[in-house]
């Protein structure tokens, strides 16, 4: 068993006018109450509860204010927020109801005052059903809840953990390691080696990497405009739309990364340890952007929860000279080209390779040296981003678990 975290999606369903007032007056407070306490620095939950404590909200989104605003001041460092944060209650003001005999079964309970909630009919993602089964259940622990409004329409976020049996009955040194390479020139690489050793089958998502690197250059590029005009509301509705499409491609990505896998006999995806790749990523303000805008956190975030869900392990290893060795004989070797690895062991067979198969077996290979570690998911969250914008979009670990951005409804 391993425990995963998820966010569960529900669409809110024709609230009334008096609810949506109701909503509007409590997004109102508690984006008021989040942004005294910002700019105050407020880096404790007694300074922040100065501020907060006379805003009219519910002691659930007061406590997860308590909670946030130091994270956000003193963990992240960030100097700015965006406008739509979610509201955010702890899981004591957050309640989930079924009744399957109505033609809409699942209810939200959405804390407003102290004594005076609003029960709203809701829509969930049909593919997390099962999830808030497990909830209802008990099978399930609750956490945060996150009320949103996206294009008109009001959304409930609520974070889940629940326990995920892993196909583990096949012991680790008899399963097929699957290298997974997450680059500059393909997004993602996946590889393995058949029985005689022999690389097999690999696999490049390059045409979506060139996309993500189009899509982040026209970002940047019409952003810097944007702002230059002080057209912050355009600016704020182009970068939605823009990171809508990337945020698709990742996640279409991932899932297919993971199908690979289930088309291997007893797989184990093994992924770069992020720690070491945050420690050694310093290549310059350019180059760290842009491998940073590459969204390793997100992509390996993704990856993991989608494989956990269908039973298949996860490890990390060390990823350091993965894309400098050689994956025939070991030594190092140059990259003259970004796709190309040229290795310098004359006695090599290999002269030059694909550069992301290479580090892609490179990775699996560490697997199978006892190299690895398990990931155990103590603090993964799907949930893309949450809350504080920065310069602009992040994709480091620690943003994608800070920016909400909520960019696809219903995201696969």
């Amino acid at each position: 068993m391993t425990e995963l975290t998820k966010t569960l999606e529900l669409k809110l369903v024709d609230p009334n006018a008096h609810k949506r007032e109701k909503f509007r007056e409590t997004r109102a407070a508690y984006q008021q109450a989040l942004q005294e306490a910002f700019d105050a620095h407020c880096t404790t939950l007694g300074e922040t509860n100065e501020i907060v404590g006379d805003y009219q909200l519910s002691s659930y989104a007061k406590n997860a204010l308590k909670r946030y605003v130091p994270q956000l001041t003193t963990t992240y460092g960030a100097n700015e927020l965006s406008d739509d944060h979610p509201v955010r209650f702890t899981n004591e003001g957050v309640k989930i109801d079924h009744k399957p005999e109505n033609t809409i079964e699942w209810y939200v309970k959405i804390p407003h005052h102290e004594d005076y909630h609003l029960w709203v009919p809701a829509q969930p993602n049909p593919e997390q059903r099962d999830w808030l089964e497990a909830v209802i259940a008990g099978d399930a622990d609750v956490g945060e809840g996150r009320l949103l409004k996206q294009e008109g329409t009001w959304y409930f976020h609520l974070i889940a953990t629940r326990d995920i049996p892993l196909n583990s009955d096949v012991p680790a040194e008899e399963r097929t390691p699957i290298g997974v390479d997450i680059g500059e020139a393909s997004l993602v690489t996946v590889c393995h080696r058949d029985e005689h050793g022999s690389p097999t089958n690999p696999e490049l998502w390059t045409d979506e990497g060139k996309t993500v690197r189009r899509l982040r250059k026209r970002y940047f590029t019409t952003m810097r405009r944007l702002q230059s005009r002080e057209s912050e509301r355009i600016a704020d509705t182009f970068g939605d739309e823009l990171w809508a499409q990337i945020d698709d491609i990742l996640h279409t990505v991932t899932r297919e990364v993971v199908e690979y896998a289930e088309s291997v006999e007893t797989p184990v995806l093994v992924l770069e340890d992020l720690t070491y790749i945050q420690e050694s990523m310093d290549y310059g303000d350019y180059m760290n952007r842009r491998l940073h805008g590459w969204g390793f956190a997100k992509l390996h975030a993704q990856i993991t929860y989608k494989a956990v869900e269908r039973g298949i392990p996860i490890v990390t290893v060390d990823p350091r000279n993965t894309s400098q060795e050689c994956h025939m004989c070991g030594e190092g070797g140059t990259r003259p080209q970004q796709a190309t690895f040229r290795c310098s062991n004359d006695a090599c067979w290999i002269e030059e390779y694909q550069a992301d198969i290479n580090a892609a077996l490179n990775i699996a290979d560490r697997y199978l040296s006892g190299e690895s570690r398990s990931r155990e998911h103590e603090n993964d969250d799907d949930s893309a981003e949450d809350g504080a914008s920065l310069t602009g979009p992040q994709d480091s670990q620690a943003d994608a678990e800070t920016q909400q951005a909520t960019l696809g409804t219903y995201a696969s």
